[in-house]
């Protein structure tokens, strides 16, 4: 969103609307794809779920591995789910105020629902760690690096891209108050 001219100026409503409409449509399109990413990744590990368990020597140890890591790939993708609903469901029939609010939070940089992917974070990492042959705890600080350069490569995209949105829905909403 160029904020060059809104910053500046007038904040022309019909403008932003379209402007909103067209990050959200791109968040929608962003949470979906990462959505078809997880559903191939859930699908590789339930085929080699099927074939340790056939082939595999140690299949309880190795049965949950596969499970762990699985389950928190179902998890996260729930989390994904919902996360994105909220973009493709945005109303913008609403009162210019509720619109404005419910910008605003849709696009901090973290909201309290995110919470909810840690518990299927936390299942990947500790099935991945555990079937990692340098060890746990080798495995569990390269995850934990891994998942900070995620949220720090996240938060520059959300910077760039989502930051002036939301800006500019806190600017209105303050006019409208005053």
């Amino acid at each position: 969103m160029d904020t060059n001219n809104l910053a500046h100026n007038e904040i022309d409503f019909s403008q932003f609307v379209n402007q909103l409409k067209k990050a959200d449509k791109r968040a929608s399109l962003l949470y979906n794809i990462v959505k078809i990413f997880y559903l191939l990744i859930m699908a590789f590990f339930l085929v080699m779920f099927v074939i340790i368990f056939k082939f595999s020597n140690n299949v309880l140890y190795e049965s949950l591995n596969t499970i762990l890591i699985l389950s928190g790939l179902i998890l996260v993708y729930i989390y994904l789910h919902y996360r994105g609903k909220d973009y493709k469901n945005a109303d913008y029939s609403q009162t210019t105020y509720v619109m404005l609010q419910q910008t605003s939070e849709r696009y901090k940089p973290f909201l309290t629902k995110d919470l909810l992917s840690i518990p299927g974070l936390v299942l990947m990492m500790l099935g991945t760690s555990l079937n990692s042959g340098r060890g746990f705890l080798f495995a569990l600080v390269l995850l934990i690096v891994a998942g900070l350069v995620g949220v720090i490569i996240g938060f520059v995209w959300w910077y760039f891209k989502w930051k002036p949105i939301k800006d500019n829905a806190d600017r209105m909403l303050r006019e409208m108050e005053s």
